[in-house]
């Protein structure tokens, strides 16, 4: 793990300045608080972690299916390989494909990291500087932390919400998400947030379920189904949502049609 560096964080609410008040180990922020310049906003650390978000105040799908994802974290890495071999692949050929796709370099933001299942491919990449990762999940950022730990790993972890991120703007060269965009409360301001905290000349990667895959989960997910109370809508890849001043816009299919891939670039200056 590494310190938490307070240049890259701004209050998710107003983006105004923190003041981190609690103790470090080893150069490490382990426990404390994070206090907002401007609102009266005050978030804990807790474990190295930031909590960003208090689940008390999600909204609309974001609450169920974070409750859902902490407790499906604990088979989450396993239910993913038995996935892939039914969908026709290896994980491992499968987040290549992804990793091929988004041509990581520099300081890299994954939204919705889950346990970690992507870092192994992100942190042995040579143009890779820094790995960011950000869950709505706790029960997935603890497994997150653990792999870290186990494997003496290096990331940054904060407990947010995707459509309220706890960055400065313009701060990563490489922005991804794969897997929940489809069901957050708000997905426009979670994609505005997303180039918000890109670099100018960042490519941005949207992956998501498409309906057959939203289909197959309904049949293996336990919790999936029921989160929507039998009123789910069908899946489409939210192209509608990226601004037209984005570049190079494409959206096409991976994982042997499972998921869309939505692929746009923000604009250099």
């Amino acid at each position: 793990m590494k310190h938490i560096s307070l240049d890259n964080l701004v209050c998710p609410t107003c983006h105004s300045r923190l003041y981190f008040n609690g103790t470090s180990e080893n150069g490490m922020i382990e426990s404390g608080n994070l206090t907002c310049q401007e609102c009266p906003r005050v978030y804990s650390i807790q474990r190295g972690i930031p909590h960003f978000i208090d689940h008390t105040e999600l909204e609309g799908l974001n609450k169920p299916f974070a409750r859902m994802y902490d407790w499906f974290s604990l088979i989450y890495s396993a239910f993913s390989r038995v996935g892939f071999f039914f969908l026709g692949t290896s994980e491992s050929q499968a987040r290549q494909e992804l990793i091929e796709r988004l041509r990581p370099h520099g300081r890299v933001l994954e939204v919705s990291i889950g346990p970690g299942v992507n870092l192994p491919y992100l942190l042995k990449h040579p143009d890779v500087i820094d790995v960011t990762g950000v869950d709505i999940s706790i029960g997935q950022l603890k497994r997150c932390y653990a792999l870290l730990r186990r494997k003496d790993w290096s990331a940054d972890l904060y407990l947010a919400n995707g459509e309220q991120l706890p960055f400065s703007s313009e701060r990563f060269d490489s922005v991804f998400h794969i897997g929940g965009i489809n069901f957050f409360s708000n997905q426009q301001k979670a994609i505005d947030e997303m180039i918000r905290v890109a670099k100018p000349g960042t490519r941005i990667i949207i992956c998501d379920e498409n309906e057959t895959g939203a289909e197959w989960y309904e049949r293996f997910l336990p919790g999936f189904k029921s989160a929507f109370h039998g009123q789910r809508e069908a899946i489409t890849a939210p192209v509608e949502l990226v601004p037209a001043s984005m570049l190079d816009l494409k959206l096409g299919n991976i994982w042997n049609d499972f998921m869309y891939c939505l692929e746009f670039q923000k604009p250099s200056q």
